[in-house]
C-alpha cells in the first residue's frame, strides 16, 4: 500500500508540475493561422489561452451501401441467403455543437452535443422493402483538454472526457413482421452506458507546414437497461496541412479505427432476422483517408471566423460477421473564438 501511495503521489506530481509549465509557457504562436486547428473531423485538437470561449458547429453526412464480411463485399442475395432481410444502404446525418471554455492557461473545458438522424433501406427474401427511421438527440460529451506543452511550435494536451447516456436506445419502428419493433444497435440513437473517453494530441507547426497526431478511445463503463453495451472503441490518427496563404490550408489526414462488438445482447431483437441484430456481427477495423481544407476569414465581418471540411474515404475495412460497409463522409464545420 506505501508503494502504491508514493507511485499515486509521484504521478501526481508529475501532472501539476506539468500543467505548471504549461501555463508558466503557454503562447498560441500562430493563432490567426488557418491551420493552427486540425482538419474539421478531429475533436479535442487544440487548446485556448486563459478567458478565451469558443462556439462550433459541424455537419456530418455518412453513406453506407452494400455488405462485407471481414475484408470482402458479399452480395446482396449472399446476405439473404443466410438472413430472411438485408440492409441496403443507410445514412446518418449528425449536428454537432460544441463550446469551449478556459478557465485556465493549463485547462480548457469543451461540451458537444450531436442531434442524430439515420436511415436504413431494407430488402426481404421476398423481394420487399421497406425503411427505417430515427432521430434525435446522442450522447452529450464533456470533456478535459490539460495542456502538458505549450510553446509556438509544439503542442502536446491530454483528452480527458465522459459521455452521459443522453441519446436513446429504445427506438422502435415498422418492419413486415411486426409494426412497433424495437429497432437494432446501428439504428439506436446512443450508447445507454457512461463512457470514458481518454486520449492524448499532438500538434506542430513551422512556417508554412504543420501536422499533428492523436490516440483516443471509448471506454464503456457499465451495462445499459437493455442488457447490453457496446464495443469499446479506439482510433490513432496523424495528419499533415500546408497553409496556401493567410486564409486557406490544405490538409491529408489517415486514421485507423477498432471497434469491439456488443457485449451481451438485446432481448427484443430476433438474431436469426436481420445481421444488424446480431451482437457478435458489430465490431470490426477500418483505415480511412482525409482530405480537408480550412479557410480563416481576415477582415471585417467574417474575420476570426473559421470553417472547415474534410471529406473521408475508407481504404481498408475488415469488419467482423456480415455488416454493412462505409462508402464515405464528409464534415463541414464552423468555429469562432472570442
Amino acid at each position: 500500500m506505501t508503494t502504491y501511495s508514493a507511485a499515486t503521489a509521484a504521478i501526481l506530481s508529475l501532472c501539476l508540475t506539468s500543467a505548471a509549465m504549461a501555463d508558466a509557457t503557454h503562447d498560441h504562436g500562430y493563432p490567426d493561422r488557418p491551420d493552427s486547428h486540425a482538419p474539421i473531423g478531429v475533436m479535442g485538437d487544440h487548446t485556448h489561452p486563459k478567458g478565451e470561449f469558443m462556439l462550433s458547429y459541424r455537419y456530418m453526412h455518412m453513406d453506407m451501401e452494400g455488405n462485407r464480411a471481414g475484408s470482402n463485399s458479399i452480395s446482396i442475395e449472399d446476405t439473404l441467403a443466410q438472413f430472411p432481410v438485408s440492409p441496403t444502404v443507410m445514412t446518418m446525418d449528425m449536428h454537432m455543437f460544441g463550446a469551449m471554455y478556459a478557465p485556465t492557461n493549463w485547462l480548457t473545458a469543451m461540451v458537444m452535443v450531436p442531434y442524430i438522424e439515420k436511415d436504413m433501406d431494407h430488402v426481404t427474401r421476398m423481394g420487399g422493402t421497406f425503411t427505417t427511421r430515427t432521430k434525435g438527440v446522442g450522447d452529450v460529451k464533456l470533456s478535459g483538454l490539460i495542456s502538458l506543452i505549450n510553446t509556438p511550435d509544439h503542442n502536446l494536451h491530454l483528452n480527458a472526457g465522459i459521455s452521459f447516456p443522453t441519446g436513446s436506445i429504445g427506438e422502435r419502428g415498422a418492419i413486415p413482421i411486426n409494426p412497433d419493433a424495437q429497432l437494432p444497435y446501428p439504428m439506436q440513437i446512443g450508447s445507454g452506458t457512461y463512457d470514458l473517453m481518454p486520449g492524448i494530441t499532438y500538434s506542430g507547426r513551422a512556417e508554412t507546414l504543420s501536422w499533428g497526431a492523436q490516440l483516443s478511445g471509448v471506454i464503456r463503463l457499465d451495462t445499459n437497461s437493455r442488457g447490453y453495451s457496446l464495443g469499446d472503441r479506439f482510433q490513432a490518427t496523424a495528419w499533415g496541412a500546408v497553409k496556401l496563404a493567410e486564409w486557406i490550408s490544405i490538409s491529408l489526414r489517415v486514421a485507423y479505427e477498432h471497434w469491439g462488438n456488443v457485449d451481451g445482447a438485446d432481448p427484443e431483437l430476433m438474431q436469426g432476422l436481420v445481421q444488424t441484430a446480431r451482437p457478435d456481427f458489430q465490431g470490426g477495423d477500418r483505415i480511412d483517408l482525409g482530405f480537408g481544407i480550412n479557410l480563416l476569414g481576415q477582415d471585417g465581418l467574417l474575420k476570426g471566423h473559421r470553417i472547415g471540411l474534410e471529406f473521408i474515404l475508407p481504404v481498408y475495412q475488415n469488419l467482423n460477421g456480415i455488416q454493412m460497409e462505409r462508402d464515405w463522409s464528409i464534415t463541414v464545420g464552423w468555429q469562432k473564438a472570442f
